[in-house]
């Protein structure tokens, strides 16, 4: 079954709510430049309150390997997500595509698909998926960019460990907007039960 993480949170109610959905991994943006920026004390504060519910993931652009476990170990993350290779034994390494995948894929560990923008994450801008067609790393990859209701079956084709989204079950940058997280969440799992009982 995908994985489902929904990125960019900043407060108790929606993670509450990606809980209630049956979602996987949520994540935090600790880049000072995102309007979806957190404090590792306002993260802490939320994290402590969802602990052993559901995964929870750090995203970070700045800062040495040294820092960013600190803020792990602060803030009682499970996973960091990098723009960059690291020592950190868990962390997803984050990938921009504009036309095509540039660059090597470490041979293990959790990567994420993004769509390449000025900033980093939660651009709501899509790349050409099918550049991942019969890709070997897609059994541990997450693809992000652009995903919403319209598109993820397409993105569901290629079988991704995961689906990561931000801007498309959001009221604005920062918020979720509750019923579109419960939307995007019955349109996956319905996939999944028509998937499985085609192959059952």
């Amino acid at each position: 079954m995908v994985k489902v993480k929904l990125c960019g949170m900043t407060n108790i109610e929606d993670c509450e709510k990606a809980i209630e959905l049956g979602a996987d991994y949520v994540g935090f943006v600790f880049y000072d430049r995102s309007k979806r920026c957190i404090s590792p004390e306002r993260a802490r504060s939320i994290t402590e309150r969802i602990n052993g519910r559901i995964k929870k993931v750090g995203v970070f652009v700045d800062g040495t390997d040294d820092e960013i476990r600190a803020t792990m170990d602060f803030c009682g993350l499970d996973f960091c997500q990098l723009y960059r290779r690291s020592t950190i034994e868990k962390s997803i390494t984050a990938f921009r595509i504009k036309d095509r995948l540039v660059e090597a894929v470490p041979p293990r560990g959790f990567i994420l698909l993004d769509s390449y923008s000025a900033g980093f994450g939660g651009s709501g801008k899509s790349f050409d998926f099918r550049l991942l067609e019969g890709e070997p790393f897609l059994d541990r990859s997450f693809i992000a960019g652009g995903i919403d209701g319209e598109n993820v079956l397409e993105v569901l084709r290629l079988r991704p460990y995961g689906v990561d989204l931000v801007s498309s079950v959001e009221a604005y940058p920062g918020k979720k907007d509750h019923d579109k997280m419960a939307a995007f969440m019955e349109k996956v799992r319905q996939r999944e039960s028509a998937s499985f009982a085609r192959y059952s």
